[in-house]
């Protein structure tokens, strides 16, 4: 289930207007396969589909998975996110699994950094970390300096 506030498959404003997020649920997760096994060759559709399925388990509040996709039903990014407990952040939103499809321009980025807000606020996160890890992500959209700078955005925006 994706954050309360947020209605799935809609566009909402301040969505770059190639793309708009949704959450991951059954049907989603089919479409995205093509851009899961792009990214991790060596993943099965049975894994993919337990993941999802065990993600969607505990999704709502705590947990979800989230897609971006174009007005075609496209999907072009997609992460996991968890709140996470720790030591001086009470409620940590942990970015992880982001695949990202190699597409030109700004606006993939812009709209994962808008999804990445959208949950912080939804959840009421007072820190987000983004988990990058070792996979192939495509550096010219995701690990440009525009990236670095809507998220260095995305962590100074005041939470309501």
């Amino acid at each position: 289930m994706f954050p309360p506030n947020t209605a799935p498959n809609a566009a909402h404003a301040g969505d770059p207007p190639l793309f708009h997020t949704v959450a991951v649920n059954r049907r989603v997760a089919l479409r995205a396969w093509p851009l899961v096994q792009s990214s991790c060759p060596s993943t099965q559709l049975e894994d993919w589909r337990a993941y999802t399925a065990a993600l969607n388990r505990g999704a709502g509040k705590s947990a979800g998975l989230v897609a971006v996709e174009d007005e075609r039903g496209y999907i072009h990014a997609l992460f996991a996110w968890h709140i996470h407990r720790a030591i001086g952040r009470p409620r940590a939103l942990r970015i992880t699994d982001l695949v990202v499809g190699s597409l030109p321009g700004r606006e993939l980025a812009q709209s994962i950094v808008i999804a990445i807000r959208r949950v912080a606020e939804a959840t009421r996160a007072d820190s987000v970390m983004v988990e990058i890890g070792d996979r192939q992500l495509a550096p010219d959209a995701l690990l440009s300096d525009g990236f670095e700078r809507l998220v260095m955005d995305c962590m100074r925006s005041p939470r309501g």
